[in-house]
């Protein structure tokens, strides 16, 4: 039994520890993958800053500032050809780079709005906004960029030329001047998504692999405990029905010899005294006979369960025949326990069995071996109480009779 509760604790323990690594992998890989998509888009939005700023610092802005600064209702487009074809040059040597324009506010107004100075993209007039155009698309991160004068990734964002990751960087020499300019390049997103997911495969997939072996471990050491518990339980089933008697559910001889052999040895060590009780039902067979063996049966299972009621929870009542029963009494001081327990037995067991509204009165015939006087050995005591019982059929049934050896 220690060693069964033992082995279930160890199962047990082993499948905590499996749902706890489960557990644990799983939380470490997303928070892997969590990392990398968003180091993979930190990079990306990065790599797109450091492009913007690459071209807002190859640019000689100087030669421009005066225009930049001038009101820009009182500019034309063609005041900026040559930073046109700058911006448009640097656009189109990156395939990334699809727009590249300049934003300003429109300080005067009671709500200033983003709005074009120059659309430097490599597009037809036609797509492109021309200068003091309202930037209708333009974000509210964006607006805060260009009021606090920072420079700002957005994105991605949808408008109705599509779906755009796009950096803005200040024009450094107009930070300070009245009228601050703002230089923006979008990039089309389409492949934005794919290459976050291309690097967060390698993690995900990695954590898969781990949780799907833990997983298959996890389920074989459930239906290895399935089995060991089904096998147990056969085991469990077998050993009752090798140990027990079929009918009463009581121990059988085989048992019943096992239990007298420890009680013996205990009995020794402690020198009590342990006695055997051979029942033999007086005229059953006549049960039988009257009320047929189903009847019999009944009477049977009523006699297992008075004498269990009777007796201690130490004593041990066991069938080992048609109707005959032993009783195994253990941890005794003297004989007289034995004789008061002898005549208990006697009372209840010839109390009226009632079944089906019919009264059947029976009564037994005990017969008593004790250890140490009458013998050491199980089947030595078992054998002299059995002819101790006889000894009280001859002396007219429903008594007991102590064995001596004449």
């Amino acid at each position: 039994m220690l060693k069964n509760l033992k082995y279930k604790y160890i199962r047990n323990q082993t499948l905590f520890w499996y749902w706890l690594v489960f557990v644990a992998i799983l939380i470490i890989g997303c928070l892997v993958t969590l990392y990398v998509a968003i180091a993979q888009d930190t990079e990306m939005r990065n790599d797109l800053s450091t492009y913007a700023a690459t071209i807002e610092q190859s640019i000689n802005w100087q030669e421009h500032a005066a225009k930049l600064n001038t009101k820009p209702e009182a500019l034309k487009e063609s005041d900026f050809t040559e930073l046109y074809r700058q911006l448009n040059g640097a656009c189109k040597a990156n395939k990334n780079c699809h727009f590249i324009y300049l934003l300003y506010t429109d300080s005067s107004a009671k709500q200033p709005n983003v709005k074009f100075l120059l659309d430097a993209s490599p597009q037809p007039s036609s797509e492109i906004s021309h200068l003091g155009d309202v930037f209708t698309e333009a974000s509210n991160p964006l607006k805060q960029a260009m009021q606090h004068k920072t420079k700002l990734v957005d994105g991605p964002v949808t408008d109705h030329w599509g779906t755009w990751v796009s950096a803005f960087v200040p024009i450094g020499v107009t930070r300070n001047t009245p009228q601050f300019i703002m230089l923006g390049i979008d990039v089309v997103a389409a492949d934005w998504k794919s290459r976050i997911f291309k690097k967060m495969l390698l993690p995900m997939t990695s954590m898969l692999v781990f949780l799907g072996i833990l997983l298959r471990l996890i389920f074989h050491n459930i239906k290895r405990e399935k089995l060991v518990t089904q096998l147990s339980n056969s085991t469990s089933i077998l050993a009752e029905i090798a140990n027990n008697d079929a009918l009463t559910g009581l121990p059988n001889r085989r048992l019943l010899e096992d239990r007298m052999s420890q009680a013996l040895k205990s009995a020794q060590r402690a020198e009590s005294i342990a006695a055997v009780l051979f029942l033999d039902l007086d005229l059953f067979k006549s049960v039988n006979d009257t009320h047929g063996h189903v009847v019999g049966d009944q009477v049977l299972k009523m006699v297992a369960q008075r004498l269990t009621n009777l007796l201690r929870a130490e004593d041990t009542v066991a069938r080992i025949g048609g109707d005959e029963f032993v009783v195994l009494l253990q941890n005794l001081t003297d004989e007289q326990q034995v004789k008061i327990t002898a005549d208990k037995i006697l009372n209840v067991l010839a109390a009226p069995y009632v079944l089906d509204k019919q009264k059947i009165l029976l009564g037994a015939s005990v017969g008593i071996a004790m250890f140490p006087p009458h013998g050491a050995e199980p089947n030595d005591l078992i054998s002299h109480a059995d002819i101790a019982m006889y000894a009280a059929k001859r002396q007219g049934r429903n008594c007991y009779a102590i064995y001596q050896a004449d």
